[in-house]
């Protein structure tokens, strides 16, 4: 039979082929124009992140200045035993575990916590730290030992130092690592990585984004399982950039006088401290010039990691990290009859001379109640005057009785006792004003009658922080501007411009207080330190007020607190002190606002002044030591120069031949010795190899020639 013709049947074939391979081959062309053009940069980015990593360079973190250039904290370079646990030797966690368990034993600590933290580095197959802030005697045996374990090696790594350890450790604060979920919700450009710290508290935490610095790094190539295999050239390294460093408005040396006498302090009765804190300010702009609480601790455990039983030891009930200037309330006890008498000044028919109805006989009956006043025999009949040197409660009680409730805690309010500060330290608490509603909230009840009695001596439900009565009571004394206390001034950067300031001091509130009653409010806080129950705060040829309180504490004695101002003709310092359970202010608190008075404005200046004549000096007799050598020097013939010195002498003598007085009658004008300090300040201890602290100014800048 004859074939039949397949010519049309292949072409037929051959077309629809054709068809199919072209659109195979348009899509695979679309697919590789995509690939290559379209996303070729994300891919390419992909690519690279298999061949390459980044591997962090820390950054140091910037410095804390006091307001005088003293370094508080800084950074010094630890040696760390570090594990590179993504070496090709260890193919799984049982590898891990050995190596670690081996260097754990050397160390003689548990392994549980190391192996735990080796492991969880191993899936970032980033090196772990094993052992931080070795000593260099330690490295020879240590490695003597360890040396057959691959990967493990010393590394360089920048530490936080406070070279005077637990010194304003409260104020300054303390840092720690970056945790894993912080470092999950950080941005990607944060710059933070493993093993970052960050500020927890204090300072360290409320200025991070000004002492946290950015971490460079170099490229290095990585193999499948992201191991590092070398540096990259093709990418040059990125150098890290140091944070800000940042001068705070502290004073070191008034800092550690009040940590010194916190730290001695002891109850009027006799047995061992409790706690206690001391705030000054500067009223005249808000500057926190010391700031201390006690129990202290030491924040340099915090930059080496704290041991276990380091961190339960700070958990215990005398609450050894809380800042209590501005994290603990208080009652003021009688430091609340400023707001009293204030408030009774306010209305108008209070003043100097002003007697209430009742003596005091030690007790004044309220319905059925007697409350008592702090001197069981009574003070008799007194005026204001006499009533606010002496503290006597009877007649803060009659005041308080006359005022009403309302009328003294919206007075109380008004000067803003229950509000925040706006301190730059964070958590700070807010005081509380117990009102007429606030007792209908939380009780379902007005208050009882007699309550007002209790709020104006300062018991009761009322409660403030150190740092607020400071604020309030500086705002008195002066201006009746309330100012946001401020413990930063400024931050700069390491070649040394100013890139933040804190500037002019904020007004946060004027108070109801005319110039009259600051002026009488002036004369009795006088009052009380001359010829009342502060006299243990006055100060040699300085004018000290103060005020003087005793808390009731339900949790056991008596609080002690003293309210200090100097000097009255215009005031320069603000110290509110309390001890706990301690007894009575006047004894226990009173002596340590007087010190740092006497301090800050007789001791400390002298010191300087002393400084700079020294300084001066011996800049005089370098200069004439130059002069000297170079008239030795002189050519032959040349005529030798007269010195300044002696160009002096001779213009003296002519201008004081025709008056009779000779040129070496009596010192020159203010070239007199400088007083000698009554009482010595403390002198921070310093480490080996610190330069002593230049000479400085008492507004806080560097002397010429320091």
């Amino acid at each position: 039979m004859p074939f039949p013709d397949l010519t049309a049947e292949r072409r037929r074939r051959g077309w629809i082929l054709g068809v199919v391979m072209g659109v195979v081959f348009l899509v695979l062309l679309g697919r590789l124009f995509a690939l290559q053009i379209v996303n070729g940069e994300h891919y390419a980015e992909l690519a690279q992140r298999n061949l390459l990593r980044p591997d962090p360079i820390p950054a140091l973190r910037g410095n804390i200045f006091d307001r005088s250039g003293r370094l508080l904290a800084g950074n010094h370079i630890s040696l760390d035993l570090a594990l590179e646990v993504g070496h090709p030797a260890y193919r799984g966690a049982d590898d891990i575990r050995a190596a670690v368990e081996e260097v754990a034993a050397a160390l003689e600590v548990p392994p549980e916590p190391l192996v735990e933290r080796a492991v969880r580095h191993r899936a970032l197959f980033a090196p772990v730290i094993l052992a931080e802030n070795l000593q260099p005697e330690q490295l020879g045996p240590l490695f003597e030992r360890l040396f057959p374990i691959p990967g493990l090696r010393i590394e360089r790594t920048p530490r936080r130092w406070y070279p005077y350890g637990s010194v304003a450790a409260h104020l300054l604060g303390h840092v720690g690592e970056v945790s894993e979920s912080e470092l999950a919700g950080a941005a990607a450009d944060s710059g933070y990585c493993l093993e970052s710290c960050v500020g927890r508290s204090g300072v360290e935490r409320q200025y991070e984004e000004i002492l946290r610095g950015f971490p460079g790094y170099t490229c290095v190539t990585v193999d499948a399982v992201g191991r590092k295999t070398d540096l990259f050239p093709g990418i040059p390294p990125r150098a890290p950039r140091s944070g800000l460093d940042l001068t705070l408005a502290l004073d070191l040396r008034l800092q550690a006088l009040a940590d010194s006498l916190l730290l001695a302090a002891r109850p009027e009765h006799g047995g061992a401290p409790f706690g206690g804190t001391v705030i000054a300010l500067d009223p005249r702009n808000g500057e926190v010039l010391a700031c201390s609480s006690v129990p202290n601790y030491d924040p340099n455990r915090f930059a080496i990691g704290l041991k276990g039983t380091e961190w339960a030891a700070l958990q215990d009930e005398t609450y050894p990290l809380l800042n209590r200037a501005t994290q603990a309330l208080y009652p003021p006890g009688s430091l609340f009859k400023v707001v009293t008498t204030l408030a009774g000044l306010d209305a108008g028919w209070l003043g100097p001379g002003t007697r209430m109805a009742a003596s005091c006989g030690g007790g004044y009956r309220f319905g059925n109640r007697t409350f008592r006043c702090w001197r069981s025999g009574g003070h008799g009949s007194l005026d204001l005057r006499g009533a606010f040197a002496q503290s006597c409660d009877v007649y803060f009680y009659q005041l308080g009785r006359r005022l009403g409730i309302e009328r003294l805690t919206d007075f109380a309010h008004a000067l803003g006792l229950d509000d925040a500060t706006g301190i730059d330290l964070p958590q700070e608490k807010t005081g509380l004003v117990p009102t007429r509603d606030w007792y209908q909230r939380k009780l379902g009840t007005a208050p009882p009658e007699g309550n007002v009695l209790n709020l104006a001596i300062g018991q009761g439900e009322l409660l403030v922080t150190p740092a607020a009565m400071a604020a309030c009571v500086g705002a008195v004394v002066t201006d009746g501007w309330v100012r946001q206390p401020r413990v930063a001034l400024r931050a700069n950067a390491p070649d040394g411009t100013v890139a933040w300031e804190a500037g002019e001091p904020r007004r946060v509130r004027q108070l109801p207080v005319t110039e009259r009653e600051r002026e009488l409010l002036r004369d009795l806080l006088e009052e009380v330190v001359m010829h009342g129950t502060g006299s243990r705060a006055q100060v040699k040829d300085v004018r000290v007020g103060g005020k003087t309180g005793t808390a009731q504490n339900p949790h056991g004695g008596d609080h002690g607190l003293f309210l200090g101002v100097a000097p009255m003709e215009a005031p320069e310092i603000v110290i509110v002190a309390v001890i706990e359970r301690a007894g009575h202010g006047g004894v226990v608190a009173a002596p340590i606002a007087q010190r740092l008075i006497e301090a800050w404005l007789v001791t400390l200046p002298a010191e300087e002044l002393a400084a700079q004549q020294a300084e001066a000096e011996a800049q005089r007799q370098a200069q004439a030591g130059n002069e000297s050598a170079q008239e030795d020097t002189l050519p032959p013939g040349a005529a030798a120069k007269p010195s300044r010195a002696a160009q002096r002498s001779a213009a003296d003598r002519d201008t004081t031949g025709t008056s009779g007085r000779g040129g070496g009658e009596g010192p020159p004008p203010g070239s007199g010795p400088a007083g000698e300090p009554e009482r010595g300040t403390p002198t921070p201890p310093a480490r080996s190899g610190q330069a002593a602290p230049p000479a400085m100014g008492r507004n806080g800048h560097r002397e010429k020639g320091a």
